[in-house]
């Protein structure tokens, strides 16, 4: 269903639930003839997923657009593809969202709080955050800051490289002698003039951090000698930022903490040892006991009919606890109540549940055997079916068909892959992949044995690429529950990578079965690095994981 209406030159346009057929029309007509003297406001509401053209017009229209999305799913893709929207929650029981989500953590100090610092950072969950160290370190010294946080943690550390983007699961460091700021989500580094006698300076990067993330960080501000950080109180206030500073009474150097609390403005004064219980607090919803997690995966089962019973419990828990920290529910009992009102919370679940870790020509090693090994036996069928088992975003699918492409034997061939994740498949159709990513796609390639040009297969856009039409016409995309579906061909070689570790022993026997039905009496067989065969399949083993049924 879309709305539009024009006021004071701004054109807003709600998209709600699902773009029906009518609907199309009206959308590509108004988006293609937007004027430039009218800007557009487009909102995406209980939408997870939008087709290949509809991105491509929003590319064209980003001086003129700004975009609004309720699922998760849809901000990450489009984010992904360079282009800019707001997330906002749209869940029908706002009253039991208790936390605010937090996006950022700055922390603050002067070089005496680094033992402080890794004390913070050693207990700290690991959560979908950016976290920002500011240390005032001597400027003639290279600084090992990043390797020795880079040993007490599973985030993902680096000093701040000026002009690259902010991830997500990273911990970046201010380079000694530099100012750090962030801007759209990107990194800056300057050398401008010290700012209260320090560069890199903790106000700066505050300042800058609250108009980035605004009541979505949380600052520490640790042990120093001086008044840095003190200037930047105000405008972390005014964004509603949350401002934790360090109990001046454990410290010995104080004048940091002094100033800043003569501000008024900060949120709690708080011992190294609270500060660590309560970003603990902050960062983990708890999730009750594993007798309850199987009570809600059977009424998943009933109501859905998604079957995830006999998945890894350790996994589950995990992936519950990520849903419930993005949704800001930090009761079980209320997230399941939650969960079983709200399809669009469900629906968030379940892709949480699917893992999308993927890209071209992963592995690039067992694309070279199957290279050398594998497609020279295939080469003389009339026919060669391939099925990618859990496929996610597209990205191994369409590699096997570059491959067969670059062997002359596509035009023979058809890859099916599938997944239960719907939302991912209908992304994995779109063919589009950040244009970042290149550069890594085409060392795999290269690595795999690859003997042309990757970019022969991609067209270019500003912020992504596509993959080219006849590949994608080789690739058939469609749902496929590995747990509970039956076998749906019979083909020539399977990719089961990466998807049996996350199931128990029994299931996996369920699964292999599957496999085994699906695959032709003298097929091949690809699965991840720590997946095992069971015994009791006659197969012969390859090289990297690939083996070949032996009868």
């Amino acid at each position: 269903m879309i709305h539009i209406v024009l006021k004071q030159n701004i054109k807003k346009i709600l998209i709600e639930d699902t773009i029906h057929g009518s609907d199309i029309g009206v959308l590509k007509k108004e988006l293609s003839s937007a004027l430039k003297h009218i800007s557009y406001e487009i909102a995406f509401i209980h939408i997870d997923y939008i087709p290949n053209w509809l991105i491509k017009l929003l590319v064209k229209m980003k001086d003129t657009i700004t975009i609004e999305t309720t699922q998760r799913a849809l901000w990450i893709y489009l984010s992904k593809l360079g282009i800019k929207n707001q997330l906002k929650n749209d869940y029908k029981l706002n009253k039991s969202i208790d936390k605010k989500p937090v996006k950022a953590i700055a922390i603050g100090g002067s070089a005496g709080s680094i033992e402080k610092i890794l004390a913070l950072i050693t207990q700290l969950p690991y959560a979908d955050i950016s976290i920002f160290i500011v240390v005032h370190l001597s400027p003639d010294k290279k600084s090992h800051l990043a390797s020795i946080i880079q040993n007490v943690t599973q985030y993902k550390v680096s000093e701040a490289v000026h002009h690259t983007q902010v991830n997500k699961n990273c911990i970046y460091i201010a380079p000694p002698n530099y100012h750090f700021t962030v801007i759209d989500n990107y990194m800056y580094l300057n050398t401008s003039v010290e700012v209260n006698y320090a560069r890199p300076s903790l106000s700066i990067t505050f300042k800058s951090l609250a108009y980035e993330y605004q009541d979505s960080l949380v600052v520490l501000l640790l042990c120093g000698h001086g008044s840095d950080g003190t200037s930047s109180m105000e405008d972390l206030k005014q964004n509603n930022c949350e401002i934790i500073i360090e109990d001046p009474q454990e410290c010995e150097a104080q004048d940091m903490l002094l100033n800043a609390i003569s501000t008024h403005h900060y949120t709690k004064i708080l011992k190294i040892a609270e500060m660590t219980k309560y970003l603990q607090s902050l960062l983990s919803a708890a999730v009750t006991v594993e007798g309850d997690i199987d009570i809600f995966l059977d009424n998943i089962k009933g109501i859905y009919g998604y079957d995830f019973i006999n998945y890894d419990r350790a996994y589950l828990r995990r992936r519950i606890e990520l849903t419930m920290k993005k949704s800001r529910i930090s009761s079980f009992e209320v997230f399941k109540k939650t969960v079983f009102d709200d399809e669009q919370l469900f629906s968030t679940l379940l892709s949480s549940f699917s893992i999308n870790v993927t890209t071209f020509f992963r592995n690039p090693e067992v694309f070279k055997t199957l290279r050398e090994e594998v497609f020279p036996y295939l080469e003389t069928y009339p026919s060669i079916r391939v099925w990618c088992a859990g496929c996610s975003s597209g990205d191994e699918a369409y590699s096997i068909a570059i491959m067969l492409d670059e062997l002359g034997v596509l035009h023979k061939s058809l890859v099916y892959a599938t997944d239960f994740n719907t939302c991912v498949l209908k992304e994995a159709q779109n063919g589009l992949f950040p244009r970042k990513d290149f550069t890594n796609f085409e060392s795999n390639y290269i690595n795999s044995g690859g003997k042309k040009e990757l970019q022969e297969w991609f067209e270019f856009e500003e912020n992504f690429i596509e993959i080219k039409e006849h590949i994608k016409k080789k690739v058939l995309f469609f749902q496929h529950n590995l747990v509970t579906d039956a076998s749906i061909n019979e083909f020539h070689l399977i990719f089961c990578r990466n998807v049996l570790i996350y199931f128990n022993r029994n299931l996996q026997k369920v699964v292999f079965n599957t496999i085994d039905d699906s695959l032709y009496k003298r097929g091949f067989l690809v699965l991840g690095e720590s997946e095992i065969l069971p015994e009791k399949y006659n197969y012969k083993i390859i090289g990297n994981k690939i083996y070949k049924k032996d009868y």
